[in-house]
């Protein structure tokens, strides 16, 4: 069953992918969002995040911002792949 980090950000990447014009965002956990392996454009990572930020405020109220100082100070990137995406909105609900 998934964790409510995975509704979240299967729901936001359905968004972005609606108003796609290139590759959409496959919903895997080995998806790179960061780096040389990314097929994901610098606009649609950014509409990714607000889209996930926004979900998580609806679905539990509570304003999370998930792209902080701590996140670009962590020796591996929340934002590198679907899956560390996942894990690091996971932290940030249960926290």
């Amino acid at each position: 069953m998934p964790t409510l980090a995975q509704e979240i950000v299967d729901s936001a990447i359905d968004e972005v992918n609606e108003d796609a014009t290139d590759d959409a965002i496959a919903k895997h956990p080995t998806t790179a969002l960061l780096g040389p392996d990314s097929s994901v454009d610098s606009l649609s990572l950014v509409r990714l995040l607000v889209t996930v930020e926004r979900l998580i405020e609806e679905k539990t109220n509570k304003s999370i911002v998930i792209v902080d100082e701590s996140a670009f100070e962590a020796e591996q990137s929340p934002f590198a792949t679907i899956g560390s995406l996942t894990r690091h909105i996971d932290g940030l609900i249960a926290g």
